[in-house]
């Protein structure tokens, strides 16, 4: 996977803060976010619910809504011209951004069905999309639409396209909404817990196509999950959030064989492995109320390496690596304590 990657920046947020506006208060559920995306990379962002892993997606692509808003940071797309300086999304006119996202920059949700309009069959809307964004007449409109249905894998495409939403399985909604993502060729892919609801198999078919979708497009994707055994699959590098911020970023092989945080350590103990009896070790606590943040690094109520100096004073992120970031006052610590743990 990693040979596919050039160091060619695709996207870049930088302290992203995105903030929601309720009756209890103002929750920062982005504070200071960072991220990274190289054309031709799948990025997996992870984290548990609650991290902030969606508003990011969201964030990027401008379909945030009330009450949430983005109150301060960049998000710098650099798009398929590869503009040196790129484009702020974040102060980008609504009808420039409404060009963009249909255009370059295209998001897959978790729940495919709301997203489909019941009352038009599949083609139809893949249709009205290309005729819309691509100009293309009803007949180009309906030959692209077959295309990209066999493109996604869907059997029987001109049979398919005349489905209507409640008639396809999960997992062919979801290659329908694929499709959709796909048919103005974007350079950039949000993929928001694609296979969320879905059988084991059928997981597998959809991560395979989106990294087809990657080889054949060179399109970057940011793959938001929570599994981390998914990410492992099919991701070059990985981001961990929390409480709407960056703690490590790393290779995928780095990830799962060096990890630096405390945060991402618990996140692996917590992984279900094949083979093994008894409870699963959990991260204690919980995520933060983000209403009324803690001081200092968000982990450090629930971090067994915690001091003073993590109490009063958020890290900066540093680099220890090729590629590995991390937001941590105890690196050293951390690292020595996992050698000889091992």
């Amino acid at each position: 996977m990693a040979e596919k990657m050039t160091a060619a920046p695709l996207l870049r947020v930088e302290n992203l803060q995105t903030s929601f506006f309720t009756r209890r208060g103002v929750a920062k559920v982005l504070d200071g976010f960072d991220l990274e995306l190289r054309r031709g990379e799948i990025l997996g962002l992870v984290g548990e619910s609650g991290s902030g892993k969606s508003v990011t997606g969201y964030s990027i692509i401008g379909l945030l809504k009330h009450p949430g808003k983005i109150v301060g940071g960049e998000i710098r797309f650099y798009g398929s011209k590869g503009d040196q300086q790129g484009i702020d999304l974040v102060t980008l006119p609504a009808k420039q951004m409404a060009e963009v996202r249909g255009k370059e920059i295209a998001m897959i949700f978790q729940n495919p069905r709301s997203c489909l309009d019941p009352l038009m069959s599949v083609g139809d809307q893949i249709m009205e999309v290309l005729k819309y964004r691509r100009g293309m007449s009803k007949s180009e409109a309906r030959a692209e639409c077959i295309r990209l249905l066999k493109t996604v894998h869907i059997p029987e495409p001109e049979r398919r396209m005349n489905a209507y939403p409640h008639q396809l399985s999960g997992g062919m909604a979801q290659r329908v909404m694929i499709a959709m993502a796909i048919s103005c060729a974007p350079t950039l892919l949000i993929a928001d817990e694609p296979t969320t609801g879905l059988d084991v198999t059928t997981e597998h078919q959809i991560l395979e196509l989106l990294r087809e979708m990657r080889d054949v497009t060179g399109a970057g994707i940011i793959l938001i999950t929570h599994d981390l055994n998914m990410a492992a699959e099919v991701c070059d590098r990985i981001t961990v959030m929390y409480a709407g911020n960056t703690a490590e970023t790393a290779p995928v092989e780095t990830f799962f064989s060096a990890p630096r945080h405390p945060y991402t350590l618990g996140l692996l103990a917590s992984r279900p492995r094949l083979g093994e009896e008894g409870d699963i070790p959990t991260i204690p606590g919980n995520v933060p109320d983000l209403i009324q943040r803690p001081t200092g690094c968000p982990f450090h109520p629930r971090c067994r390496w915690a001091t003073e100096i993590c109490a009063a004073q958020e890290p900066e992120p540093r680099v220890i690596g090729e590629g590995h970031v991390v937001a941590c006052h105890h690196t050293e610590v951390v690292a020595r304590d996992v050698i000889a743990a091992d």
